[in-house]
This record gives structure tokens, C-alpha cells and sequence, in this order.
């Protein structure tokens, strides 16, 4: 019977431990498996969680080949096809370039009657996650349980948002001030290929600067 009662309390501790490591942005990697860390200069960490003092700055999601910002409360904006200031696009722009330095950041394409893809990125990433706000939450860093633009013009003046809390995409007056999130097309992390032309480039260069004129 003791034995049992101190395994119990094991158990309790191992799990209360567990929690506190989560809460503390300690836990392994991030949940999913679509999904891959990336360092603000671009390199991959495979280690690094949604929140906590090892958070990811950005996420790539290999089914889209997009790179996310971790950052999931950059702030609210109406919608702008010309990213104005004051946007949700201009939000987006701002917030990925300066946690990341790199420019090219945009609001995710959100059109309801599009599947997953290309022309529906935030059903992708909601089906990538499970379907659940618990999970969005999981995987990224302060998803807030609200509206999203997403970058879908339906006609002018109305634009397309994402709910993080059901997973409902809709249309709304692009006067509204919806959350932005920032993505970016393609993965920061240089492909082998375009790494290995690129030292064979500079090793060219180096060989033309030592012939003699």
C-alpha cells in the first residue's frame, strides 16, 4: 500500500513538474510536427518552444513553405491592400522585420471558399494544429482569442478574417480593427542547393582576384 501511495506522489510530482517546465517555455520543441523552429538570423532550433525564455522568433510550417512570426500580438489594424499606416498589413510588416530583420513579411491569405494551401493559409495552419484554439495556443506565442485579418480581399472594402477561437473564417468591413499576424513566403533557412552555388561563386571570385593581369 506504501508503495503505491509513493508512486502516486511521484506521479503528481513528475506531472506538476511537467506543467511548471511548460509554463516556463522549458518544454521540448514545439507540438507539432508541421512545424520547425527558426532563430532570428534565420538558423534552425530545433529545441526552441511556442513561449518561455527559449521561444522560437520565427516558425516555419513545411506544408505551406511560410515562415511565421511567433508572435501572435503584434496588435490591430484596419485592413489596407496598400499596407497604410495603421494597417493590419503595415503591422505585419513592422513586426517581422524588426524582430527578424528580414523585409517580405504579410498577413496570411485567408479565403474561406479556397482549401488549405496556398489560397487559405490560416485553414492549413488550423488543420496543421489539430483544429483547436488550445493547440494555436500551443504552438505559437500569445494567440489571442479574437479576430484575425487575413490578407483575402472579398470586394472593395471587405476582407476576409480568421477566428482563433473556432477556426471560423468570414468577411468583414475593412474598417474594423483586427489582430495582424506576420508570415513570410518561403523558409529563411538557405536550401543546400542555393548555399552550395553560392560558395562556389565566391570561391570563383576568390580564384579571378589571384590571376596575375
Amino acid at each position: 500500500m506504501n508503495r503505491i501511495k509513493k508512486a502516486g506522489t511521484l506521479l503528481a510530482k513528475a506531472v506538476a513538474a511537467g506543467v511548471l517546465m511548460a509554463s516556463a517555455g522549458l518544454a521540448q520543441a514545439l507540438p507539432f510536427s508541421a512545424f520547425e523552429g527558426r532563430n532570428a538570423d534565420g538558423t534552425v532550433n530545433n529545441t526552441c518552444t511556442a513561449t518561455g525564455g527559449t521561444k522560437c522568433v520565427m516558425i516555419y510550417a513545411s506544408t505551406l513553405d511560410i515562415t511565421i512570426l511567433n508572435n501572435w500580438d503584434i496588435g490591430r489594424g484596419f485592413w489596407s491592400a496598400t499596407a497604410a499606416v495603421g494597417s493590419a498589413q503595415a503591422l505585419a510588416e513592422t513586426a517581422g522585420f524588426n524582430a527578424t530583420g528580414l523585409t517580405g513579411w504579410r498577413l496570411p491569405t485567408g479565403d474561406r471558399n479556397q482549401l488549405p494551401g496556398a489560397q487559405n493559409e490560416y485553414l492549413s495552419i488550423w488543420n496543421d494544429v489539430g483544429g483547436t484554439f488550445i493547440n494555436l495556443a500551443s504552438e505559437f506565442d500569445d494567440v489571442r482569442v479574437n479576430r484575425y485579418w487575413s490578407g483575402s480581399e472579398v470586394v472593395a472594402s471587405f476582407a476576409w478574417f480568421f477566428g482563433t477561437g473556432n477556426g471560423v473564417q468570414n468577411v468583414a468591413d475593412e474598417f474594423n480593427q483586427y489582430f495582424a499576424v506576420a508570415v513570410r513566403s518561403g523558409d529563411v533557412v538557405p536550401e543546400p542547393e542555393s548555399l552550395a552555388l553560392v560558395l562556389v561563386g565566391l570561391a570563383a571570385a576568390g580564384v579571378a582576384r589571384r590571376r596575375p593581369l
